[in-house]
């Protein structure tokens, strides 16, 4: 069993420490409630955008059954999360690719796509395990609002919903954020448009959002800066590099590279902790 407090270092994250760079140390969960928002990609370019302000960056995949990090990355895990769980030595499945660690899934593993909260504590356990190791935790939630999800999501002291113009995108943003305070007891959230064509669409998109959760959930969002549509992202893709690595001056990368900064200047949020969470899971079976 691992040290309960290093546990909850790293996933509340610990303004009194800071990083190797010039960010404080810090543990962010991406969503987004649909896929296809490009919650992943966010996820991914902000992890590297941290490991290039100095920070130990650690990338969590927590899409356990359609992971697609690795793809990109541009890397094939020998070894994946189901490894891990199963015992294999941490440091045999982490893989480091382009200044960042990341902790992979497997596609289409129907064992990790339905973990419980059994399992989800022992991710807990082998994340707190890397505590002193990483300056920063970056955790991509799979799609959708089941428990899982929900758990993960809401288990950092950041979580950051990501919502482009698409009517679905917002429905299914409001639907996370409502159970993220619902089921999590979440009581802040930063909210990130995402594939926007102006400013004055990033600011309606937030707008109504906002007045959805004024109006029903006792939750504070703060908006971020959005990121704009940008070809560069699919061509990154494509390629298997980051956008952060493929187009670096690219107004998408640009966007996401200002994101460390802006979340530092913000003070900071608690949030329902990981430890937590699966400690009443388990005291309530």
């Amino acid at each position: 069993m691992t040290d309960q407090a290093a546990t909850l270092r790293v996933i509340q994250g610990d303004s009194t420490r800071k990083s190797s760079g010039t960010v404080p140390r810090r543990a962010i969960a991406v969503s987004g409630g649909k896929g296809g928002v490009g919650k992943s990609t966010v996820a991914l370019n902000l992890a590297i955008a941290y490991s290039q302000l100095g920070a130990r960056t650690l990338m969590v995949d927590t899409d356990p059954g359609m992971a697609d990090l690795n793809l990109l990355l541009g890397v094939a895990p020998d070894k994946s999360l189901l490894d891990a769980l199963s015992g294999t030595p941490i440091d045999d499945v982490l893989i480091t690719a382009h200044g960042i660690a990341l902790l992979p899934a497997l596609n289409g593993s129907y064992l990790l796509s339905t973990i419980g909260p059994s399992a989800q504590r022992r991710v807990i356990d082998l994340v707190g395990s890397l505590a002193e190791r990483f300056d920063t935790l970056i955790v991509d939630v799979a799609a959708g609002i089941g428990q899982a999800q929900t758990t993960f999501a809401g288990a950092t002291s950041d979580a950051i919903v990501v919502v482009n113009p698409e009517p679905l995108s917002m429905a299914d943003a409001y639907a996370c954020l409502k159970t993220l305070a619902t089921q999590q007891d979440v009581r802040h959230a930063y909210v990130l448009p995402n594939r926007v064509t102006s400013r004055s669409q990033a600011s309606e998109l937030t707008a109504r959002l906002a007045a959805l959760v004024a109006r029903f959930l006792e939750l504070e969002i703060t908006p971020l800066p959005p990121i704009p549509a940008d070809p560069q992202v699919a061509e990154a893709a494509q390629y298997g590099v980051p956008l952060m690595i493929h187009a670096p001056d690219c107004p998408a990368a640009r966007a996401i590279r200002q994101l460390p900064r802006v979340l530092s200047s913000l003070a900071p949020q608690t949030g329902a902790s990981w430890w937590r969470a699966a400690r009443a899971q388990g005291d309530s079976r």
